[in-house]
């Protein structure tokens, strides 16, 4: 392990992503000075560490990613998500592993949103990121990228940054609507002396995006895509969020421009089957109406 002597931060080569991995201090002293594209790991005060990718150029605009599930095959930490997708694409983006994946020590839970447990949210701590990578590529703007699960900690997130876009595909928004096999390892995993039942009731802002959109209405834009072909996703996620943003259910804009539902007929059937040309005709459409509202 060598020091960076700009940053004065311990880095080694990450032999996965074939990047500079840097170990960052902690969240409070966070550096970005040594390397302009790396792998990073934050070490947090519940032994756990927050580990992200990031590319960090100049521009008045930054892109954050959120991944969704983890699969049998590839159920690894740290994973990132559309850094393929965006980093020809943007010059500013970081995406980040969920470090909620850390409290299974076998590796059985696959998806936990972003949510953390008791006592400790994380994505406080990647707004604490967040903040210091606005400062070094100097944006102005932030926008919130996700897909499935890591579609549900993009809305959650753009909620707090007013004037953010969340650009979402196929997202979550009611963990409680979601599978049940799935969310109750989550909750089993993470609160096993909680009752389920009372966490999700009790706390809209941090799992029941619906309630909290319709509640907060916050100050940020929101283009949301659903494939057609994906019925269990419309039924429990899109039309529900419709509902609340006072949008039909076959989506549409909402009265004050800054939500825009797209249901569309997916090239590919299923759950997450977005194509690359999808994406990136969406992306450029989101840029285009999240610009015209700013």
């Amino acid at each position: 392990m060598n020091v960076n002597t700009i940053s004065g931060l311990k880095e080694e080569h990450h032999d996965y992503y074939g990047l500079p991995l840097v170990h960052q201090r902690g969240l409070n002293s966070l550096r970005f000075t040594g390397q302009r594209t790396a792998v990073h790991t934050v070490p947090l005060q519940n032994g756990k560490t927050l580990d992200f990718y990031a590319s960090l150029g100049a521009s008045d605009e930054l892109f954050v990613g959120f991944h969704g599930a983890n699969s049998l095959s590839r159920n690894f930490y740290p994973r990132f998500e559309r850094v393929q997708s965006l980093k020809q694409l943007v010059p500013a983006f970081i995406a980040f592993a969920d470090p909620t994946l850390l409290i299974s020590s076998n590796r059985e839970m696959h998806l936990s949103w972003f949510l953390g447990g008791p006592g400790w949210d994380p994505l406080l701590d990647v707004k604490k990121v967040i903040k210091k990578a606005i400062g070094k590529c100097g944006a102005k703007h932030v926008a919130f990228i996700g897909g499935s699960g890591g579609g549900f900690a993009a809305l959650r997130a753009s909620s707090w940054f007013p004037g953010s876009m969340a650009f979402v595909q196929e997202p979550q928004t009611v963990i409680a609507d979601y599978i049940p096999s799935v969310v109750d390892k989550y909750f089993r995993t993470v609160w096993p002396e909680w009752i389920q039942e009372s966490l999700l009731e009790s706390f809209p802002e941090r799992f029941n995006m619906v309630e909290h959109y319709r509640q907060a209405n916050p100050e940020n834009f929101v283009y949301y895509t659903q494939s057609i072909a994906d019925p269990f996703h419309v039924e429990k996620h899109f039309e529900p969020f419709c509902a609340a943003m006072g949008i039909g259910s076959h989506g549409g804009d909402g009265p004050a421009g800054n939500r825009v539902m797209k249901l569309y007929e997916g090239e590919v059937q299923g759950h997450g089957k977005l194509t690359s040309q999808e994406f990136n005709s969406f992306f450029t459409d989101s840029l285009a109406r999240w610009r015209e509202q700013r």
